[in-house]
């Protein structure tokens, strides 16, 4: 009898764990999946200089998935429009593809490990036949 009062009182135990488990894995799928989300659209934005053409349009240097450099290269002046914008581009996609990156290995990692866990986990509760 004291045999499975322990083992039940050890399944409730790792039952509860595995549930804190299980939420923890939840909770950052749902972070990483916003990261990701945040830096697929972050690369969608457009890129602008602080910089105006001579008709007084702000120099768009295109989003973080294309350039378009017409606009900086057509702007007179004495700056050098392109390289400022390659470089904003530049700057753009530092952040941004590293942050996909890792937002993505980790909702591939905790995608693989829900199923892994909720494979090994049993549809039917255990029962002391004993």
């Amino acid at each position: 009898m004291a045999g499975a009062a322990l083992r039940r009182r050890l399944h409730d135990l790792t039952g509860h764990t595995l549930h804190q488990r299980l939420h923890r894995l939840a909770y950052t799928g749902i972070a990483c999946g916003l990261l990701l989300a945040v830096g697929l659209i972050a690369m969608n934005f457009p890129v602008f200089l602080d910089a105006y053409d001579q008709w007084g349009f702000q120099i768009k240097c295109g989003t973080g998935y294309a350039s378009d450099l017409s606009q900086a290269a057509a702007a007179a002046g004495q700056h050098d429009y392109v390289d400022k914008c390659e470089t904003a581009l530049l700057v753009r996609r530092m952040w941004t593809i590293p942050l996909i990156a890792v937002s993505g290995l980790v909702v591939l990692a905790v995608t693989v490990a829900s199923a892994i866990t909720s494979a090994r986990e049993s549809l039917v509760p255990h029962r002391d036949t004993a």
